[in-house]
């Protein structure tokens, strides 16, 4: 076995392992070799043991040296002595590993969630502590679990990516990548291993802290999903061709598959839902008059996003709706608002609970006039007096300059394009930022309080060491997550159930085509990935 980090020197056995993965010399960090005990126990390599928890269907199908009976006590003492699976150090592991589970007890089944999406779900850590990503599906275990509520979760993660690309048409499972014809990469980043056979389309790239897996939706390691999470490219939703031609059919394509699934299960919610995660605006709103390259463009084989927005550069007509951070958060609550009527079953809305926690100034009626037109009106989002409040505006403590704090800290050399009063942030969110997004999930879904959830103190979640944020903005955050969902549930629940692909109505301007055979891209010069 040869093992190492990114950037590691590539030595001959190691070139041997790549070629008969099918994986680009480039884009591979470590190799395992295919009959090691850690490969065998789905523990990967050493540095990875921490990482990410062995789903049971994978575990059994590497246990293939025999039938062997293994407890879980025994097997994991197995992959610890093996170098393999063990319990994350910097405190106790929630579901860390190959049946080990230290979850509180619950007479409930576990909520089964997968989550895809890009950088805006998988969290990239801030410059002080590069090893703690703040990630959403973690942070959500954590609040959930707290709260009494199990849970396992999957990702599908891949920076500066779209959903569309995610789609499970344009992924299917079983792809040899080595065939030319395949068009396709073998994935290994830091949480998703070779032996997990994930793959991504050619010319797709993904950042070491990313989890591409697109066919995990199929497979549902943990048995049939009850929650799929769609997310989107940070500006897709507010450019409305963009949206109806990628965003609302991967939304109306993973609703229809999870529909038509045909097992004989019984769902959390009645059926398996789809749930749009509806993102944040920027700390001042969009300084671009177009919303320029995505950095990962074969994610967009329809076009990227200044295709949709003509003379964006002399036109200021999409520009005028995401100007202000008000603004801008509304054109992608407005957007994704839209795929309540395109499969998704609840909206969850973060992005809304951004602007309360900011205290945000009443948003202008001509900003939300403009946004509607688009779309023939408000839609469901009609009624909703913008911005949300918390009751107590104490706890909208990020009011100011104080938002800058939602925001990832890059490091004091950074030169921020996202604001103009030398802040060294970017879009993506902190670990305060995506905690509450986490709680504003662990509410929508749960319909319940995230009052008295824990809060992010360094412990291990699914391999992951959790970033610290203080008690007194836990405390704020649960608050707000609390006032911005609770009272309007009926407004995040009223997608309409999905009954079939040819009685929802052809969005005008839409593009439901699959990519062209064939797209490539080369790897994206920023590493700030959306």
């Amino acid at each position: 076995k040869t093992s190492g980090s990114i950037g590691a020197s590539t030595s001959a056995p190691r070139e041997s392992c790549l070629q008969t993965a099918g994986w680009p010399g480039s884009r591979m960090a470590v190799c395992h070799s295919q009959l090691d005990i850690d490969g065998l126990l789905g523990c990967g390599d050493e540095d990875a043991a921490d990482r990410r928890p062995a789903a049971p269907h994978r575990l059994c199908r590497r246990l293939a040296l025999g039938a062997v009976l293994l407890t879980a006590g025994a097997l994991a003492a197995a992959a610890v002595g093996a170098g393999g699976c063990r319990l994350g150090e910097g405190g106790a592991d929630v579901g860390a590993s190959v049946g080990l589970d230290s979850r509180p007890p619950s007479a409930e089944d576990p909520l089964k969630i997968l989550f895809v999406g890009n950088s805006f779900t998988y969290g990239p850590a801030d410059y002080r502590s590069p090893e703690k990503q703040n990630n959403l599906p973690r942070m959500f275990k954590l609040v959930a679990e707290s709260l009494g509520h199990p849970v396992d979760w999957e990702e599908d993660t891949i920076g500066g990516c779209s959903a569309y690309a995610h789609r499970p048409s344009a992924n299917p499972s079983g792809r040899n990548c080595l065939d030319a014809k395949a068009n396709c990469s073998a994935v290994h980043s830091n949480w998703v291993k070779l032996s997990d056979e994930c793959t991504v389309n050619g010319g797709i790239t993904w950042w070491p802290d990313s989890s591409p897996c697109p066919q995990a939706f199929e497979r549902q390691d943990f048995g049939s999903w009850d929650v799929v999470v769609l997310q989107d490219h940070s500006l897709l939703p507010s450019v409305p061709d963009a949206l109806k031609s990628y965003f609302l059919p991967a939304s109306r394509e993973y609703s229809r598959v999870l529909k038509g699934s045909g097992r004989k299960v019984t769902y959390r919610f009645g059926e398996p839902l789809l749930a749009s995660y509806m993102t944040w605006g920027y700390y001042d709103g969009v300084k671009d008059l177009c919303p320029g390259p995505s950095g990962n463009p074969a994610c967009y084989p329809l076009g990227e996003l200044d295709t949709f927005v003509p003379n964006c550069s002399k036109n200021r007509s999409w520009h005028d709706t995401v100007e202000t951070h008000a603004c801008q958060s509304y054109s992608l609550a407005r957007g994704y608002s839209e795929s309540l009527t395109n499969g998704a079953r609840v909206v969850v809305p973060a992005g809304l609970a951004w602007e309360a926690a900011r205290g945000s100034a009443p948003l202008p009626e001509v900003c939300r006039a403009k946004i509607d037109s688009a779309y023939g009106g408000p839609g469901r989002l009609a009624g909703l007096e913008l911005p949300l409040r918390v009751q107590d505006q104490s706890y909208a403590r990020f009011k100011g300059s104080e938002a800058h704090r939602l925001y990832r800290d890059k490091g004091p050399t950074y030169t921020s394009p996202y604001c103009n009063d030398g802040c060294h942030h970017d879009h993506h969110a902190s670990a305060q930022g995506m905690y509450l997004n986490a709680l504003v999930f662990y509410a929508t879904l749960f319909k319940s309080s995230p009052i008295g959830a824990a809060f992010p103190q360094g412990q291990t979640v699914g391999g992951m060491v959790l970033p610290t944020i203080d008690a007194a903005d836990a405390e704020a955050l649960q608050h707000i997550a609390h006032d911005v969902v609770l009272p309007h549930l009926n407004v995040w629940w009223s997608g309409s159930a999905y009954v079939g692909e040819e009685q929802i109505p052809h969005v005008a301007g839409s593009r439901d085509i699959a990519p062209p055979s064939g797209f490539r891209a080369s790897k994206p010069a920023l590493m700030d990935d959306i």
